[in-house]
């Protein structure tokens, strides 16, 4: 597993708020391999807990993606 050891980035760039919630998201994540690291035999036990983890991190990066990313192409166009 790789493991990157990031600094906690000033509050005032840009990309902070993302970075924040790439971080949580990236947790879950964490969070999911943990579970499933232990687990010998797969089950659905452990499928519906892994949904539970990783259900909630999908809709985050969805969410982040649809309304925290800007089309850049659009403010060029307001600058034509």
């Amino acid at each position: 597993m790789n493991n990157l050891n990031i600094s906690q980035p000033h509050p005032d760039w840009d990309y902070y708020e993302i970075w924040q919630s790439l971080h949580t998201i990236k947790n879950k994540i964490d969070a999911g391999i943990k579970l499933i690291s232990g687990e010998e035999l797969a089950d659905s036990t452990t499928d519906e807990k892994l949904k539970e983890i990783l259900e909630p991190a999908l809709e985050q990066l969805e969410s982040l993606i649809e309304n925290d990313l800007t089309d850049y192409s659009e403010d060029v166009k307001d600058y034509e």
